[in-house]
């Protein structure tokens, strides 16, 4: 019986192993869309790629961990020196990028603007304050739903335009135009091309 469950462990390992680093190269992947300023849109839920690569680093940990238990088990060889060091390596440099996008997205608020295109491409604005400043960039999500940053504004006092409903987003075919009203606390710039062609 024992027997049996260190043939069927080690039959296990080369699979843990491969979804291990199947996950922390996808999560190298989305760390990688998260330097580039993308976010994904599913329905009308916006995700990070910080939170996305967060998860799958998570998940590369938990299978690394189930993997180093079936190993001691089966009495099985680790994994060479070097490659255990870049592992390392990949699983650091992802998890300061998702640190620094969980930071850099305290305080920001996300939101899916309607109407759609005729297309069917969607506008997501990111607006963000602190204190007496304030930031919004503006993303077009085409097919696929990724979002690619298409322009950025700066406000006074924190005052975020969409969150307050002070904005108008009108299409003009594959093209909108989203114009920020800013009121007593002004908008810099004020008028916003989204291409969607």
């Amino acid at each position: 019986m024992g027997t049996r469950g260190k043939v069927k462990s080690s039959l296990n390992i080369p699979v843990l192993r491969r979804l291990e680093a199947s996950c922390l190269v996808l999560a190298a992947v989305t760390a990688v869309a998260q330097l580039g300023a993308l976010l994904l849109v599913m329905g009308g839920s916006v995700l990070t790629f910080w939170a996305i690569s967060g998860i799958l680093l998570a998940a590369s940990v938990m299978l690394r961990l189930v993997a180093g238990r079936a190993v001691r088990g089966a009495a099985l060889p680790p994994l060479p020196v070097h490659f255990r060091l870049l592992r390392s390596l990949v699983a650091s440099a992802v998890c300061l990028i998702c640190l620094g996008g969980a930071f850099s997205d305290l305080g920001a608020s996300y939101r899916v603007l309607n109407p759609p295109a005729a297309n069917g491409c969607r506008a997501v604005v990111r607006e963000f304050s602190f204190l007496f400043a304030g930031s919004g960039d503006v993303y077009t999500v085409k097919f696929g739903g990724i979002g690619l940053r298409a322009s950025s504004w700066t406000t006074d006092d924190g005052y975020e335009p969409v969150a307050r409903g002070s904005y108008t987003l009108d299409w003009d075919g594959n093209t909108g135009v989203l114009n920020l009203l800013g009121g007593i606390d002004p908008v810099w710039p004020g008028i916003h091309v989204i291409p969607c062609s």
